[in-house]
């Protein structure tokens, strides 16, 4: 992780790769601008812009330059002076150049991380007998990445893909047990949100916090039900999600404190204070169809968890920080008693300017304060 060190500032800095070659000088010098932006639902996108080259002689664009094509493979970077660390390795998927009358050209390069290649055509199929993780790896495999799938456990019967791409279907069956497709060094992970890990940060105003604005607002309810029928069986289905046990600061049980390693972790959840103000309610609904028992009791405790991680929302932005990711935690210092914590990073935009230098902007969530 590389961050800004107040004690001894270092210049802004930022690396390409193209085709696993470092970008020279020479051409690096007339970027302008360079983006990463790091997500949980969608592929993670990169983009750079190039100024065109100007001399005596005229004016020198770099929309014919053969070094810039699509599909290639981009590695982007952020960092300080000659340190710099990999945040995203994609292909390149569009040259977007502009012209205008009396200045010359610019050429913006845009790509994406290889979720993109499970969101090109629509398909329709099936799949018998399989757990979300064996369509997950089966699907990954397909489009040629390689996959990491926790263990999904419910074995369904019977699963439509019906008209819709890779990546939409993918990400649909991980919303549905509170799962993440995540990019991970250019590998793909199928994994359960990670709102319960160890902080990789802390951020302050002491330090590389620049803003943070947080919104707290009521759980809509305490319980959340999920109705069903079991044809196998012939009985009825009923499973319900509730307050679950501590998460480690991102917490929906209610210990008042919990101590670790000499640092607070506030865990008053949201459901217990949301329930001061409009007492206990149980949500039920049957839109989310479910075969049995165990696929009910999953369901409706992955959708428990969601919208607790919904209590808190708030947005950030920082001195550029590459240790602030999706689907990492960090902690937020001097926010006050409420807001300051653990929170879960549900997406991350890193950039670098001229004029601004390195910054990261962020979003991130909890369930508890």
């Amino acid at each position: 992780m590389i961050r800004a060190n107040r004690k001894q500032p270092l210049v802004p800095s930022f690396e390409l790769e193209l085709h696993g070659t470092v970008l020279g000088k020479d051409t690096a010098g007339w970027i302008v601008n360079v983006t990463v932006e790091d997500e949980l639902d969608l592929p993670g996108m990169f983009t750079f812009e190039l100024a065109s080259r100007v001399d005596q002689a005229g004016t020198f664009p770099w929309t014919d330059d053969t070094r810039f094509q699509l599909g290639m493979t981009v590695q982007v970077g952020f960092g300080y002076g000659s340190k710099s660390e990999p945040l995203l390795t994609g292909e390149v998927t569009a040259l977007e150049p502009r012209f205008c009358s009396g200045r010359p050209p610019t050429l913006t390069v845009r790509g994406y991380d290889k979720r993109h290649r499970l969101n090109t055509v629509r398909r329709t199929r099936s799949f018998v007998d399989q757990k979300d993780s064996d369509i997950v790896t089966k699907i990954g495999e397909e489009a040629g990445l390689t996959v990491h799938a926790t263990d999904s456990k419910v074995v369904h019967p019977y699963v439509l893909q019906a008209g819709r791409t890779d990546l939409d279907f993918l990400l649909e069956r991980a919303r549905r047990i509170q799962f993440e497709l995540a990019m991970v060094n250019g590998e793909l992970f199928f994994r359960p949100v990670a709102n319960a890990g160890e902080e990789v940060l802390t951020l302050s105003f002491q330090d590389d916090l620049l803003e943070f604005e947080p919104r707290q607002s009521l759980t809509p309810a305490t319980q959340l039900q999920i109705l069903g029928w079991d044809a196998k069986a012939k009985q009825p289905i009923d499973a319900v999600g509730e307050l679950a046990a501590n998460q480690a600061g991102s917490s929906t049980a209610d210990p008042a404190e919990d101590k670790t390693e000499g640092k607070s972790r506030r865990t008053r959840s949201g459901v217990t204070s949301s329930s001061h103000v409009i007492g206990s309610r149980i949500e039920s609904t049957v839109s989310m169809p479910v075969a049995s028992q165990a696929e009910a009791d999953q369901l409706a405790q992955a959708h428990f968890d969601a919208m607790t991680l919904d209590f808190i929302r708030g947005d950030g932005r920082c001195r550029g920080c590459t240790g602030v990711r999706a689907g990492t935690v960090i902690r937020i210092d001097g926010a006050g008693k409420r807001f300051s914590g653990l929170y879960y990073v549900t997406s991350a935009q890193h950039s670098y300017t001229r004029r601004d230098g390195y910054l990261t902007q962020f979003q991130v969530r909890r369930s508890a304060w």
